[in-house]
């Protein structure tokens, strides 16, 4: 993680122990105008602990509190995924993600908060290059998840004649995010390392600390720079995708609504035909039953590529309020008709199951749940987005605040790190079957306990 720390001197130079440093004292008592460094001992720690209490102490509280949260509500995810849900396309991604999150929080947070403890003292190269290569590699290796998820749900709902992705593919589509995340993000095993903090503190008095940043021989480069413009425009460009997907996705569902409150309508007021037998079950696991498909205009087919998109929706709606005036029922088209059953039963199989105990969750609440997952990856992204592009447009962004600011601008530069402790809670919010399982595995936990 980049941080601007150059300019701590008003933070530090108020410090009464520092008066008796006055510079570098010869064997005759003569002053030599030469730097002094203090890179140890008492006036050292009192600089380290005056940065981590009038700085860092509330990025270290909100770091402490997300990993009391995300890691067992990532093992949490990980059990009930793993042990107590069906196979199915959804589980293999949500398992994916509790994954990376179980990790991140093992590795990135508990690194982050060594880290803050001993900010100005942490002079561990190794450990540096692979916490941030590991951190780098879980964010890219998520995206590329939620990516996947996103075009699964597109085909579910915007091509219903599109073949979704299958539990096999989502588990090739998981292993290539592994070698997807470690292909982004080598440059930080280079770029990452030990970065020596030089802090004046009276004239030829210096502070030397060692922290983890990019290193003392990069930091002088261009590489840093033309990584980060990487990063942030590669994330841009992934999260117009997201919206583009989702916001097909909720067109159709609108369209899907309408078109079920358009046939309530007629239902009530009993100008709808009457149908013939029809086996409802067939699209039980679907956003609408096939009686509303018969009742409704047949949909229009793209003649490019054969697939029924939202526009099919939209045109139901529009058709059957207007049928609903004029009184007169239309006439399904039989061939079309029937293909739409094979395809809403084949999907029904393939579809997002749950546990097994046997209740199903419906699709709109898996989509629900995975769009909400979604949306706080980017929002939790966004505002250190924002910092990283206000560091490098205005270099004396960060030495203008005083401690309070900076406080905030630490607490924010680490905002990316609350999307491996979210998702849980996301869940349990979400999803009823989620809810009971977690209950009854919380149960076993205190049994055995008190056992």
């Amino acid at each position: 993680m980049d941080l601007n720390i150059t300019d701590m001197a008003d933070i530090l130079v108020n410090t009464s122990v520092y008066s008796n440093v006055t510079g570098n004292i010869s064997g005759n008592g003569r002053r030599m105008n030469v730097p002094f460094y203090i890179s140890s001992g008492a006036v050292f720690d009192d600089i380290s602990d005056n940065y981590m209490t009038s700085v860092l102490l509330p990025s270290l509280v909100y770091v402490s509190v997300l990993l009391l949260v995300g890691v067992p509500g990532n093992l949490m995810v990980i059990y009930v995924y793993c042990f107590r849900w069906s196979s199915s396309t959804s589980r293999v991604f949500i398992l994916a993600l509790g994954t990376y999150d179980f990790i991140n929080c093992l590795t990135s947070l508990t690194t982050e908060i060594v880290l803050l403890t001993r900010f100005l003292n942490f002079d561990f190269p190794v450990w540096c290059k692979l916490s941030r290569f590991v951190t780098a590699s879980i964010n890219s290796g998520s995206t590329f998840v939620l990516v996947a998820i996103a075009t699964d749900r597109f085909l579910r709902i915007c091509k219903i004649h599109k073949d979704p992705i299958s539990v096999e593919l989502a588990r090739n589509l998981v292993i290539i995010s592994i070698f997807f995340a470690a292909l982004t993000s080598w440059p930080t095993l280079l770029l990452y390392s030990t970065y020596t903090v030089i802090i004046p503190l009276k004239p030829f008095v210096y502070f030397r600390g060692k922290t983890c940043l990019i290193s003392d021989s990069m930091i002088d480069t261009d590489y840093p720079l033309i990584f980060v413009i990487f990063l942030l425009s590669s994330h841009f460009m992934v999260d117009i995708v997201l919206i583009a997907l989702y916001s097909l996705v909720g067109k159709v569902i609108y369209h899907q609504q309408d078109f079920r409150k358009s046939m309530r309508i007629r239902s009530m007021t009993k100008e709808t035909p009457k149908q013939g037998g029809v086996d409802k079950s067939e699209a039980s696991n679907s956003n609408f039953t096939v009686d509303e498909v018969e009742k409704s205009p047949p949909p229009v087919k793209d003649k490019a590529n054969n697939r029924i998109s939202f526009v099919f929706w939209k045109k139901m709606s529009l058709d059957s309020k207007k049928s609903s005036i004029q009184k007169k029922p239309p006439k399904p088209d039989k061939s079309l008709l029937k293909e739409l059953k094979q395809s809403l039963k084949s999907r029904s199989s393939s579809d997002s199951k749950v546990p097994k105990s046997g209740r199903k969750m419906h699709a709109g609440k898996t989509t629900l749940m995975l769009f909400l997952v979604t949306v706080l990856f980017i929002l939790s992204f966004l505002p250190y987005s924002i910092l990283v592009i206000l560091r490098y447009t205005h270099p004396d962004f960060y030495a203008r605040m005083g401690s309070s600011g900076k406080a905030a601008y630490n607490v924010i530069l680490r905002s990316y790190l609350l999307n491996s402790v979210v998702n849980p809670l996301v869940y349990c919010f979400v999803s009823k079957p989620f809810r009971k399982h977690s209950k009854d595995a919380l149960r076993s936990v205190m049994r055995c306990s008190r056992d």
